[in-house]
């Protein structure tokens, strides 16, 4: 049976971190490294850098770092068991227990498996239903399409679902959990009942959560999930699993308002289309989205609902530093419609030419005034003050107002916003920051991961005392018990040595680095000897104060000892 240590490294060497980590962070290649925006803490210059080489990670902005499963497990808020089950199942990895140490299975990968059983069942429902495939051709969804998006079909039984879940090996209070089925007076129902079926995925390519739309005019039209442990609406968007390639591809991300929308455009091969899960959008969609581009375009109806909800999703969008583009569409058409209708190429067409915030604005029926302050309001919301400035100059231009008088109202709406910004921002002030460390123990550190064939030499003429910094300390006992890769020793730390290891890992390598450090063992061993000799001097001048010769004499002794050494 393969050790532990082992698993982990076999893991590691199937699945490539560049890879692992583009699927939730758009990445580029900058010399040997790979870097992007973190998302870990809010920046606007990249400072996030991933090694192919090293495979590892680290962030220069907030000192972040560490291995796959580092990433993972900070990325997703996932435990450490969880991280490994998902990434030995990706990397098609068998996890072997052993006696008397049995890994449980968590509650979040259960309701994983239940949504997982369930997808299947309506999928199975889907294929035997003459109503669903006549309503799902109706709108132009293939089997083909219907397959790319695993869509579903549930009865109208009212325990067909729970029934096929209990035959699983599931249990009914999970189920219910999971938010597949409700508890009434009578016992256990099927929550979605004669509904086509849109599963919803994360960005790992796992059901989180399902979308159910009435083919009977049953209310509501659309029904969704409740937000469980795996699920939530807010911070989800329908299509993204889908979607991520194109949408990194392509540069820009098209936000739709449904699940048809997003389908429809798939089926026409516009396949970076995404949308928010029947409600409105929310901060956590703009730095979802953030992770993959900065380019947004709003695909809405255009009625005035369309309008209102367009011009709500902007101000969120604009708030998270995205550069957001609006797309009317002729009147009484939205997304959906407007592909069947007309097609790819009459869509892309539209899409050359996107509004931008202001044009869009100034487009509508609206009193000059009323408009000035919606725009105003807007343009508060842009962080990026160059893109502000932009929007100033066209607002200016389009309502005939001096930019002075725009300027003055726009410093009025800022400060009406600024209680919300500090409260966003004040938990990232708030971190701790890592304190100094003695660059001759750093460097030391680094040229023993450089030189990993002559760390043990080198660090058996030192000894953990040496290094002043505890957690400096740490890292060289490991080196020194023969622990001289990088990724074996992340396995042996909390976040702040990753961070410490993959900061040290993704310094440029020191030339003539044996020499350095020769050099730098010299350095740590006679600094040493200097703290010792001080140490002893000022035990020696305190020993003088009490009269006590003996000690006086025993400690002279020592510091001779010392300096002969």
């Amino acid at each position: 049976m393969p050790s532990y240590d082992n698993t982990l490294q076999d893991i590691k060497n199937r699945l490539d971190i560049v890879d692992f980590i583009s699927d939730y962070i758009n990445l580029k290649k900058t010399g040997q490294n790979w870097k992007g925006l973190c998302p870990f803490h809010t920046e606007k210059t990249p400072s996030f850098t991933v090694s192919p080489a090293k495979q590892i990670f680290h962030c220069f902005g907030c000192n972040t770092g560490g291995d796959i499963f580092s990433f993972l497990t900070r990325y997703e808020n996932l435990t450490f068991p969880e991280a490994l089950n998902v990434l030995a199942k990706r990397a098609g990895v068998e996890l072997r227990t052993r006696p008397g140490n049995i890994q449980k299975t968590g509650e979040k990968e259960h309701m994983v498996t239940i949504h997982k059983d369930a997808c299947a069942f309506f999928e199975q429902n889907l294929i035997k239903s003459e109503q669903s495939q006549k309503y799902l051709k109706g709108r132009g969804i293939d089997a083909h399409t219907q397959k790319l998006f695993s869509l579903g079909y549930a009865s109208q039984s009212w325990n067909a679902l729970l029934n096929y879940l209990t035959r699983k090996g599931h249990k009914p209070e999970g189920i219910k959990k999971a938010g597949l089925v409700s508890q009434g007076s009578k016992g256990y129902y099927d929550t979605f009942r004669n509904r086509i079926i849109f599963p919803i995925y994360d960005l790992k390519g796992d059901v989180i959560a399902f979308g159910g739309r009435s083919i009977d005019g049953t209310d509501p039209k659309y029904l969704n999930s409740p937000e469980t442990l795996i699920f939530n609406k807010r911070s989800v968007l329908y299509g993204l699993y889908n979607a991520k390639n194109a949408i990194k591809e392509s540069g820009t991300a098209l936000f739709m308002e449904g699940y048809m929308d997003v389908i429809t455009a798939h089926v026409h091969g516009i396949s970076n289309a995404v949308a928010p899960l029947g409600t409105a959008f929310t901060q956590e969609h703009g730095k979802l989205i953030k992770r993959f581009v900065e380019d947004v375009v709003l695909v809405f109806d255009s009625d005035q609902a369309g309008i209102k909800a367009a011009k709500k999703a902007a101000d969120i969008l604009l708030g998270s530093g995205l550069n957001v583009h609006m797309l009317l569409f002729p009147a009484e058409e939205d997304p959906d419609s407007f592909l069947r209708k007309h097609g790819k190429e009459a869509f892309q067409k539209l899409l050359e030419n996107p509004l931008s915030i202001i044009d869009f604005l100034l487009k509508l029926k609206a009193d000059r005034r009323v408009l000035a302050r919606e725009a105003i309001e807007t343009i508060s919301r842009v962080p990026d003050k160059v893109l502000q400035g932009d929007y100033v100059k066209m607002l200016s231009e389009g309502l005939k107002i001096n930019e002075v008088f725009i300027m003055e109202e726009l410093k009025k709406a800022e400060k009406r916003l600024s209680s919300g910004y500090h409260s966003v921002n004040r938990n990232m002030e708030s971190r701790p920051k890592a304190g100094p460390r003695h660059l001759d123990e750093v460097i030391t550190l680094q040229l023993l991961l450089q030189l990993p064939d002559k760390a043990s030499e080198s660090a058996a003429r030192l000894v953990p005392e040496d290094f002043r910094d505890l957690l400096s300390r740490e890292i060289f006992q490991k080196i020194k018990q023969g622990i001289a890769s990088v990724n074996e020793l992340l396995q042996h730390f909390d976040e702040p040595g990753k961070a410490y290891i993959t900061e040290l890992s993704m310094r440029d390598d020191i030339e003539d680095a044996e020499r350095a450090l020769e050099d730098c063992v010299k350095k740590l061993k006679e600094n040493r000897r200097k703290r010792m000799l001080s140490e002893i001097n000022s035990k020696i001048v305190e020993a003088e104060r009490k009269k006590d010769q003996k000690l006086v004499t025993q400690l002279q002794k020592e510091l001779q000892k010392i300096r002969k050494s």
